[in-house]
């Protein structure tokens, strides 16, 4: 059965450390009150709560088969997401993320191993039309031997109809390009955070940097999540921001690539952009409830329950 979404990108383990005063400092040792093995990476949460809500889901990336490899590999499964297209072999390292978790932020150290930048654009489906609907690409920063050929791949993707789906992540460079300036026109939902909008569009100003993102894509969707502040989107001239709900804030981890699961969830399914908005809110709000970005994922139970009453019930 075709799937609704391919995601494409990093995968790597989580070590969570949660309930952080603050984060070290050199020389001294602080305690936490949690701690979690998980699987992480900004593409494969956002893969999972997609499947959590009930999204037909594949991944395409590599993992090594050590033990974060297999940490990965399990949680996957656990979420029903297919992985026929997850390369595994034997002399790859699995990457690692330390996530430090200071209640309403979390600060990551992370090892990139082999599998979060060695995925390339001809190891890609060829013909990915055939596979599912859409394409959710995640942390294209980190993955600059992917950019090269993105472009060509995602021309041809889109010209058999499929939609298309970026998360830029974090530039440790802060040089804001790597080549997004010639990904971005193809893209039709854009998901920087508050901090990536204003690198990208080269203004403190979030609005103002916002509106220059936007220019940079031909008839996309440009989402900025912010947080606790909700998010704003741009559409053509159509300019929607929306608060955040209620709720329970255990840990960030994951939460905005659980904001991208439920807005693609909502997206998928038709629903205009305000309510699109509404589904994206509402699963970061549930996901900050629980430890990590896979532990427990959002189920649209969960989701629908949020935006019915404006609060999470989180434990």
């Amino acid at each position: 059965m075709k799937k609704d979404v391919l995601a494409i990108g990093e995968l790597n383990a989580d070590l969570i450390l949660q309930g952080l005063a603050t984060v070290p400092l050199l020389g001294r040792e602080i305690l936490c009150k949690n701690s979690d093995l998980q699987l992480g990476s900004s593409t494969a949460i956002c893969a999972c709560v997609m499947a959590s809500l009930g999204l037909k889901t594949g991944f395409v990336g590599h993992l090594g088969t050590d033990t974060w490899g297999k940490v990965c590999e399990t949680y996957l499964h656990r979420y029903g997401v297919d992985t026929a297209h997850v390369l595994q072999e034997e002399s790859l390292q699995t990457g690692l993320t330390v996530s430090l978790s200071c209640g309403h932020d979390r600060a990551l150290v992370t090892h990139q191993g082999d599998t979060i930048d060695c995925l390339t654009a001809d190891k890609l489906p060829p013909q990915p039309w055939l596979e599912a609907r859409h394409i959710h690409i995640g942390a294209f920063f980190l993955q600059t031997k992917l950019a090269a050929g993105l472009p060509a791949f995602l021309e041809k993707a889109k010209a058999h109809g499929m939609t298309l789906s970026l998360d830029a992540g974090w530039q440790e460079s802060q040089t804001w390009d790597n080549g997004l300036s010639q990904v971005l026109p193809y893209i039709d939902v854009f998901f920087p955070n508050e901090s990536e909008t204003c690198g990208i569009g080269g203004s403190d100003d979030v609005r103002q940097a916002a509106l220059r993102v936007h220019s940079m894509m031909k008839n996309g969707t440009l989402v900025v999540k912010r947080g606790p502040q909700g998010a704003l989107a741009i559409r053509g001239d159509e300019t929607i921001e929306q608060g955040a709900y209620k709720t329970k804030v255990i840990d960030t981890t994951g939460a905005g690539d659980s904001f991208n699961a439920g807005f693609l969830y909502a997206y998928l399914n038709n629903m205009d952009l305000a309510r699109c908005l509404n589904y994206g809110n509402a699963a970061g709000a549930v996901s900050v409830t629980k430890m990590g970005g896979t532990s427990q994922c959002p189920t649209l139970h969960e989701v629908e329950n949020c935006i019915r009453h404006g609060e999470t019930f989180g434990s």
